[in-house]
Protein backbone atom coordinates (compact mmCIF):
# COMPACT_ATOMS: atom_id res chain seq x y z
CA UNK A 1 0.00 0.00 0.00
CA UNK A 2 1.53 3.67 -1.00
CA UNK A 3 1.10 6.39 1.35
CA UNK A 4 0.16 10.15 -0.36
CA UNK A 5 4.22 10.83 -0.68
CA UNK A 6 4.51 7.74 -3.22
CA UNK A 7 3.90 8.48 -6.11
CA UNK A 8 1.92 6.28 -8.69
CA UNK A 9 3.55 4.19 -11.13
CA UNK A 10 2.09 4.78 -14.41
CA UNK A 11 1.54 1.81 -16.63
CA UNK A 12 0.19 1.72 -20.35
CA UNK A 13 -0.81 -1.87 -21.26
CA UNK A 14 -1.63 -2.73 -25.43
CA UNK A 15 -4.04 -5.64 -25.20
CA UNK A 16 -6.10 -5.29 -22.11
CA UNK A 17 -9.34 -7.18 -23.35
CA UNK A 18 -8.04 -10.23 -23.15
CA UNK A 19 -7.59 -12.92 -20.09
CA UNK A 20 -4.06 -11.88 -19.62
CA UNK A 21 -4.42 -7.83 -20.18
CA UNK A 22 -7.32 -7.94 -17.52
CA UNK A 23 -5.00 -10.25 -15.11
CA UNK A 24 -2.41 -7.22 -15.29
CA UNK A 25 -5.15 -4.59 -14.90
CA UNK A 26 -6.29 -6.20 -12.06
CA UNK A 27 -3.30 -6.67 -10.04
CA UNK A 28 -1.81 -3.10 -11.47
CA UNK A 29 -5.19 -1.37 -9.70
CA UNK A 30 -4.70 -3.19 -6.55
CA UNK A 31 -1.17 -2.27 -6.24
CA UNK A 32 -2.71 1.94 -6.97
CA UNK A 33 -0.88 1.87 -9.78
CA UNK A 34 -2.24 4.41 -12.85
CA UNK A 35 -3.09 2.36 -15.62
CA UNK A 36 -3.69 3.34 -19.12
CA UNK A 37 -5.49 0.82 -21.63
CA UNK A 38 -4.74 1.54 -25.13
CA UNK A 39 -8.44 0.53 -26.40
CA UNK A 40 -9.87 1.05 -30.62
CA UNK A 41 -13.13 1.47 -28.41
CA UNK A 42 -12.63 4.13 -25.43
CA UNK A 43 -16.14 1.88 -24.16
CA UNK A 44 -14.87 -1.46 -24.32
CA UNK A 45 -13.53 -1.20 -20.81
CA UNK A 46 -15.49 -0.47 -17.58
CA UNK A 47 -14.55 2.79 -15.88
CA UNK A 48 -12.83 2.39 -12.52
CA UNK A 49 -10.91 4.25 -10.16
CA UNK A 50 -7.43 4.17 -11.04
CA UNK A 51 -8.05 3.36 -14.97
CA UNK A 52 -7.92 5.17 -17.96
CA UNK A 53 -8.13 4.37 -21.74
CA UNK A 54 -6.87 6.13 -24.31
CA UNK A 55 -6.77 5.12 -28.25
CA UNK A 56 -4.12 4.75 -30.06
CA UNK A 57 -2.41 3.12 -32.83
CA UNK A 58 0.50 0.04 -31.96
CA UNK A 59 1.97 0.16 -35.49
CA UNK A 60 3.26 3.83 -35.64
CA UNK A 61 6.04 5.16 -33.90
CA UNK A 62 4.16 8.59 -33.69
CA UNK A 63 1.20 7.90 -32.42
CA UNK A 64 2.93 5.34 -29.95
CA UNK A 65 5.48 7.84 -28.59
CA UNK A 66 2.04 10.48 -28.16
CA UNK A 67 0.13 7.79 -26.05
CA UNK A 68 3.19 6.06 -24.12
CA UNK A 69 4.38 10.08 -23.33
CA UNK A 70 4.74 10.25 -19.50
CA UNK A 71 4.44 6.70 -18.71
CA UNK A 72 6.97 4.75 -16.56
CA UNK A 73 6.33 1.44 -17.78
CA UNK A 74 4.47 -0.11 -21.31
CA UNK A 75 3.33 -3.52 -21.19
CA UNK A 76 2.60 -4.91 -25.22
CA UNK A 77 0.21 -8.13 -25.02
CA UNK A 78 0.60 -9.17 -28.94
CA UNK A 79 -1.72 -11.89 -28.99
CA UNK A 80 -4.19 -9.47 -27.38
CA UNK A 81 -3.53 -6.88 -30.24
CA UNK A 82 -6.96 -6.52 -32.35
CA UNK A 83 -4.55 -5.54 -35.02
CA UNK A 84 -5.75 -5.39 -38.71
CA UNK A 85 -6.04 -8.96 -40.49
CA UNK A 86 -4.43 -8.04 -43.43
CA UNK A 87 -0.95 -8.11 -42.36
CA UNK A 88 0.88 -11.39 -41.36
CA UNK A 89 1.38 -11.84 -38.31
CA UNK A 90 5.15 -11.40 -38.29
CA UNK A 91 4.98 -8.34 -40.10
CA UNK A 92 2.72 -7.47 -37.60
CA UNK A 93 4.89 -8.21 -34.87
CA UNK A 94 7.50 -6.93 -36.65
CA UNK A 95 6.12 -3.29 -37.02
CA UNK A 96 4.61 -3.07 -33.70
CA UNK A 97 7.90 -4.33 -32.00
CA UNK A 98 9.85 -1.55 -33.98
CA UNK A 99 7.46 1.00 -33.47
CA UNK A 100 7.55 0.55 -29.93
CA UNK A 101 11.11 0.93 -29.94
CA UNK A 102 11.15 4.04 -31.88
CA UNK A 103 8.12 5.45 -29.93
CA UNK A 104 9.40 4.38 -26.36
CA UNK A 105 12.68 6.42 -27.42
CA UNK A 106 11.00 9.11 -28.50
CA UNK A 107 8.86 9.71 -25.45
CA UNK A 108 11.83 8.94 -23.22
CA UNK A 109 9.89 5.81 -21.69
CA UNK A 110 13.14 3.84 -20.54
CA UNK A 111 10.74 -0.08 -19.69
CA UNK A 112 8.98 -2.70 -22.14
CA UNK A 113 7.88 -5.24 -21.79
CA UNK A 114 6.03 -7.67 -24.78
CA UNK A 115 4.24 -10.41 -24.27
CA UNK A 116 3.44 -13.30 -27.33
CA UNK A 117 4.67 -16.80 -27.81
CA UNK A 118 8.34 -15.61 -29.26
CA UNK A 119 8.61 -18.98 -31.40
CA UNK A 120 8.39 -16.87 -34.78
CA UNK A 121 11.71 -15.06 -33.43
CA UNK A 122 13.37 -18.71 -33.14
CA UNK A 123 13.60 -18.52 -37.13
CA UNK A 124 15.24 -17.08 -39.72
CA UNK A 125 18.37 -15.52 -38.62
CA UNK A 126 20.39 -15.18 -41.27
CA UNK A 127 21.96 -12.05 -41.65
CA UNK A 128 19.56 -10.40 -44.43
CA UNK A 129 16.55 -11.92 -42.20
CA UNK A 130 13.83 -9.61 -41.26
CA UNK A 131 14.38 -11.47 -37.67
CA UNK A 132 18.18 -10.76 -38.04
CA UNK A 133 17.07 -7.31 -38.45
CA UNK A 134 14.67 -6.89 -35.88
CA UNK A 135 16.92 -8.51 -33.20
CA UNK A 136 19.90 -6.04 -34.17
CA UNK A 137 17.39 -3.32 -33.40
CA UNK A 138 16.26 -4.79 -30.34
CA UNK A 139 20.14 -5.31 -28.94
CA UNK A 140 20.82 -1.49 -30.09
CA UNK A 141 17.95 0.06 -28.46
CA UNK A 142 18.19 1.90 -25.65
CA UNK A 143 14.79 1.06 -24.37
CA UNK A 144 14.92 -1.41 -21.25
CA UNK A 145 12.89 -4.06 -23.07
CA UNK A 146 11.87 -7.72 -21.30
CA UNK A 147 10.30 -10.71 -24.32
CA UNK A 148 7.96 -12.52 -21.87
CA UNK A 149 6.80 -16.07 -23.26
CA UNK A 150 2.91 -15.82 -23.25
CA UNK A 151 1.06 -17.85 -20.50
CA UNK A 152 -0.89 -20.82 -21.30
CA UNK A 153 -4.52 -19.33 -22.24
CA UNK A 154 -7.48 -19.27 -19.53
CA UNK A 155 -10.20 -22.34 -19.86
CA UNK A 156 -12.48 -18.92 -20.36
CA UNK A 157 -12.34 -15.33 -20.99
CA UNK A 158 -11.72 -13.78 -17.60
CA UNK A 159 -12.31 -10.19 -16.67
CA UNK A 160 -10.70 -8.37 -13.66
CA UNK A 161 -13.53 -8.96 -11.30
CA UNK A 162 -12.54 -12.50 -11.41
CA UNK A 163 -9.27 -11.89 -10.17
CA UNK A 164 -10.57 -10.27 -7.31
CA UNK A 165 -12.18 -13.58 -6.23
CA UNK A 166 -10.63 -17.10 -5.01
CA UNK A 167 -10.66 -18.48 -8.12
CA UNK A 168 -8.93 -21.44 -9.05
CA UNK A 169 -9.02 -20.80 -13.06
CA UNK A 170 -7.76 -16.84 -12.66
CA UNK A 171 -4.63 -18.20 -9.88
CA UNK A 172 -2.52 -19.02 -13.26
CA UNK A 173 -2.66 -15.87 -14.62
CA UNK A 174 -3.00 -13.76 -11.19
CA UNK A 175 0.41 -14.97 -10.45
CA UNK A 176 1.76 -14.07 -14.20
CA UNK A 177 0.48 -10.56 -14.11
CA UNK A 178 1.71 -10.74 -10.14
CA UNK A 179 5.62 -11.69 -11.82
CA UNK A 180 5.20 -9.34 -15.19
CA UNK A 181 5.09 -6.28 -12.87
CA UNK A 182 7.39 -6.97 -10.25
CA UNK A 183 9.94 -7.73 -13.45
CA UNK A 184 8.21 -4.26 -14.93
CA UNK A 185 8.84 -2.23 -11.90
CA UNK A 186 12.44 -3.15 -10.50
CA UNK A 187 13.44 -3.69 -14.09
CA UNK A 188 14.59 -7.20 -14.06
CA UNK A 189 15.87 -9.11 -16.79
CA UNK A 190 16.97 -6.15 -19.65
CA UNK A 191 17.58 -7.01 -23.15
CA UNK A 192 16.62 -10.77 -22.31
CA UNK A 193 13.87 -13.44 -23.45
CA UNK A 194 11.90 -14.83 -20.25
CA UNK A 195 9.62 -16.95 -19.54
CA UNK A 196 7.31 -16.91 -16.07
CA UNK A 197 7.01 -20.21 -14.09
CA UNK A 198 3.67 -19.92 -13.07
CA UNK A 199 4.85 -22.48 -9.83
CA UNK A 200 7.33 -19.11 -9.11
CA UNK A 201 10.56 -19.31 -11.00
CA UNK A 202 11.14 -17.74 -13.91
CA UNK A 203 14.08 -19.22 -17.05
Amino acid sequence: MRNLETPAYKLMLYGALGSPGQAILAEALHRQYEATAVLDDLNALRARPGLRTKVGSLHDPIGVSQSVAGMDGVICLFDEDPASDAEEPFSRRFNALIALLDGLETAGVGRLMVVDDFAWLDSGLAPESPVHHLEQRLLASPVAWTLVQAPPPAPRPLEVEDFRQAQAEAEPLQRFAGALLDELGLSLHRHQRIRIDLNGGKG
